[in-house]
């Protein structure tokens, strides 16, 4: 399997998070014309470094995530900040052997009146 597909379960693979999203959990980008009154969160990756180990070349692969949740007020915001944080922090999926947690920025958007948070992870793949 691929980076990007294991990304895609492991960011899929939360229940109390999947039923806490009412609009969707999406890949670069949000559908044109998102539905504002619903929670999303959308995520991306870039490759950020390859390690090498002795005589193995490419031993691991670390990757920035950047997951964004988009919600309509601070509360909501919070709540699913945590919960991702929470669930992403050490989780592994396939080749993915660590998620650690980085850090985040808050940011609202005054014209769409959302409140969202750009939170970034260092992902270890294999």
């Amino acid at each position: 399997m691929s980076f990007a597909t294991d990304l895609y379960a492991l960011m899929l693979g939360d229940s109390s998070i999947n039923a806490f999203i009412t609009g969707a959990i999406n890949y670069e980008n949000l559908p044109d014309n998102f539905d504002l009154s619903k929670k999303w969160i959308v995520y991306h990756y870039r490759k950020s470094s390859q390690t090498d180990c002795l005589t193995i070349k490419n031993a691991y692969t670390t990757y920035e995530l950047t997951v964004i949740p988009i919600t309509q007020n601070t509360l909501d915001l919070v709540t699913i900040t945590d919960d991702l944080i929470d669930y992403l922090n050490g989780k592994e999926q396939g080749s993915i052997v660590d998620v650690t947690f980085t850090g985040d920025g808050h940011s609202f958007d005054q014209e769409k009146n959302i409140y969202m948070n750009t939170l970034t992870f260092d992902v270890i793949s294999e």
